[in-house]
């Protein structure tokens, strides 16, 4: 417990904002700037005396940087989730700064002292191919994670043309918008949702959206209001963006507090429910949501959809995969246990409740378990 509540502290936020953005810049910009200096060096001796120590110093804090960098990127996951590209070349960016900076010692060493000119070659040729791999490593690493926080946000954004009259204006509150008319703009093109008893027209900050256009298009002409609580909570700045939004008020307050409907493979699309009751789903229908691409699962009865989370998950994809089209009640119960925050992460992603006459019969889908090897750390303690 103190161990986990020490890296906490070191690698999870500074200054009430996240480490891992100050550590991996500061990566991507020493690591392959000493890394060229170096490179410089091995091709003008005369400049070596001087400027050598000071390179490999900066290779020594820029491999300080990459392994800031890889713990705080683990500890930002659990939080908000990690492209799983970015993740896995950050995981070889520390070795392999650590790689470099051994030849550029050994280079360093071997210039000093008279020694045949073959070693201080070889050691001078392999440098120059460590320099090359990890520069470009470092840009992949930075360009990757760059591309999946802003690629979304700054999307051009061609908006959907309002008809004259139309109530989808922002400049005016309109009072008493009907369900039915909510259910008419479920696109990403067009996306109102209700929160609480007022209406929100998000098509214009679908790209913007910082978790992505895929985890709003699921609450496009339905009722957000659970899930956005259970992901955002009293946070002032989520409800400050989402108050500009606002176009009108709902008529009354019966939408469904859970959404009956939402996207699978295509957010746009509304898939319903053969069971006899409104807003619950069959066995038979959750198991043919079994792909990484589609994806469904039942934890307690209750039904969710789970596909725009795969990828993003903290833990890897293989381990959404492995509930895709099961009851995930006993892995994600063993994983998690009592932890607050996959609780309410889960929560976002609901659908309904397997339905009453199936309710009993959740054996008949196949019991799924974690992959081998996939288990997360850092889950003990989330409620302390």
């Amino acid at each position: 417990m103190f161990q986990s509540m020490l890296t906490s502290s070191l690698f999870d936020t500074f200054g009430e904002l996240p480490v891992h953005p100050l550590a991996v810049h500061g990566a991507v910009v020493l690591l392959p700037l000493s890394a060229i200096a170096l490179a410089v060096l091995i091709f003008v001796p005369k400049w070596r005396k001087a400027y050598l120590p000071l390179t490999l110093a900066g290779l020594g804090v820029s491999t300080l940087l990459a392994y800031l960098a890889k713990e705080s990127g683990e500890a930002l996951a659990e939080r908000v989730g990690e492209p799983q590209t970015h993740a896995d070349l950050g995981e070889i960016l520390f070795p392999a700064s650590i790689g470099l900076l051994a030849l550029g010692v050994l280079f360093f060493v071997l210039q000093r002292k008279a020694r045949p000119k073959w070693q201080l070659r070889a050691a001078a040729a392999a440098s120059l191919l460590a320099i090359g791999a990890v520069t470009g490593l470092t840009y992949f690493v930075g360009h990757t994670g760059a591309e999946a926080t802003w690629a979304d946000r700054i999307a051009p954004y061609e908006a959907t043309p309002v008809e004259p009259g139309s109530s989808s204006s922002s400049s005016a509150v309109v009072e008493g918008i009907t369900l039915a008319e909510i259910a008419k703009h479920a696109t990403r093109e067009d996306c109102w949702t209700a929160i609480d008893s007022t209406v929100y027209d998000l098509t214009p900050y679908m790209k913007q959206h910082p978790g992505g256009a895929a985890s709003l298009a699921w609450l496009c002409g339905i009722d957000g209001t659970s899930a956005f609580n259970s992901q955002h909570g009293s946070e002032q700045r989520p409800a400050s963006e989402l108050a500009s939004l606002a176009i009108g008020v709902y008529a009354g307050n019966a939408l469904p507090s859970e959404p009956s409907a939402a996207p699978t493979t295509d957010p746009s699309a509304t898939p319903t429910s053969p069971s006899a009751q409104p807003g619950t789903y069959t066995v038979a229908e959750v198991a043919k949501h079994n792909t990484g691409t589609d994806c469904w699962s039942v934890v307690n009865n209750n039904v969710y959809d789970l596909t725009p989370y795969v990828s993003s998950h903290p833990g890897g994809a293989n381990v959404i995969k492995a509930i895709c089209g099961k009851d995930g009640t006993a892995a994600f119960s063993g994983q998690h246990a009592g932890a607050s925050r996959p609780n309410n992460t889960l929560d976002g992603f609901k659908l309904g409740a397997l339905s009453t006459a199936a309710a009993g019969a959740t054996g008949t889908l196949p019991q799924a378990s974690v992959p081998a090897g996939e288990h997360e750390e850092g889950e003990e303690g989330d409620d302390d």
